[in-house]
């Protein structure tokens, strides 16, 4: 749902709070702290008074929106804009489409995210399993060679703007950067792995895993994959060829340049890192490892809906749904 549709259909905080309870109650509402459906009128502050516990309630209370002080219309701008952005959107755009300040557009989209959280997959069949890693390489400066009178050239074009308008291309107050060599990449790096299992025209899987031993891989698999009905693909790593101990396997050797043969291949799984990719490098720039599981699991969730259109109605459902 767009935001003209929901301007549309709900005009009115009220009529967006009726939704919810809806989808909370069906057609009953019932009392959020003791169940009873013995219940007064609606107050002027959308609230209920419960004649059996004396308490009273609103369609948030005790759900996982519980003590939201923004209008339920916000969230819900703000659930179609964060489900219509593929690779992610930034919390200072959503602070400029909502008209909230960043801390609050920061903190709304976290709590969205948690939304998202679904682990309850099993995938089957053909399934494929790979990891990527995150983390920036640090910048250094170039110090490849100049050819012919190319860096002469450079310097005295530096000079001049220096004399003739005061320009200087280095900060004086700036530390100089350290030089660096070349970067590692992949494994054997500081950057955090994040594995990810995706079954062939199916759902995706995905989690921070610190550590890559065959402990944490077998227990990925045996979760959230049906071993009998499927065949595991994967490169040549050491520790997914341990796996074929419990699932029917089959490698890919990557470092020889193979990299699909007869439908062999881990294809599906690059694709889901494409999107990851390009939306932690695109949209978020830079993310901090405590809340990197919470923009994996946006991404996954987008991914594994991308076929439906109930992105929306879902993150409805489950914001109502009660704490735990």
């Amino acid at each position: 749902m767009n935001l003209i549709d929901i301007s549309k259909k709900f005009p009115t905080e009220l009529d967006v709070i009726k939704h919810f309870e809806t989808v909370r109650w069906k057609n009953k509402i019932h009392c959020a702290h003791c169940n009873s459906n013995k219940i007064g009128l609606r107050n002027k502050d959308y609230r209920f008074h419960c004649k059996s516990c004396k308490k009273s309630f609103s369609v948030t209370t005790n759900t996982r929106l519980h003590n939201t002080r923004l209008p339920l219309k916000t969230w819900m701008y703000a659930f179609a804009l964060i489900c219509d952005a593929k690779k992610g959107i930034s919390a200072k755009q959503i602070e400029r489409h909502l008209g909230i300040h960043y801390e609050t557009a920061w903190n709304m989209y976290h709590k969205i995210r948690e939304l998202m959280f679904d682990d309850e997959y099993k995938l089957n069949t053909i399934v494929e399993m790979d990891e990527m890693y995150i983390g920036g390489k640090p910048r250094h400066e170039w110090k490849g060679e100049f050819k012919g009178n190319k860096k002469q050239v450079l310097d005295k074009q530096i000079k001049h703007l220096k004399q003739k308008h005061g320009i200087e291309f280095i900060n004086p107050d700036s530390k100089p950067k350290k030089t660096v060599g070349k970067v590692k990449r992949g494994r054997g790096t500081n950057k955090v792995p994040v594995v990810g299992i995706v079954q062939r025209n199916g759902n995706v899987i995905a989690q921070v895993m610190r550590v890559l031993t065959y402990e944490n891989l077998k227990a990925m698999v045996e979760k959230h994959v049906q071993e009998e009905k499927s065949v595991l693909i994967t490169d040549e790593f050491r520790s997914y060829n341990q796996l074929a101990s419990i699932i029917d396997k089959i490698s890919v050797e990557h470092q020889k340049k193979v990299y699909s043969y007869k439908g062999v291949n881990t294809n599906t799984i690059e694709s889901f890192w494409a999107i990851v990719k390009r939306g932690i490098i695109g949209q978020y720039h830079r993310v901090s490892l405590k809340h990197l599981p919470k923009y994996i699991q946006e991404l996954v969730f987008k991914w594994n809906n991308r076929k439906e259109d109930d992105m929306f109605e879902t993150l409805i459902k489950n914001s109502m749904k009660p704490i735990k």
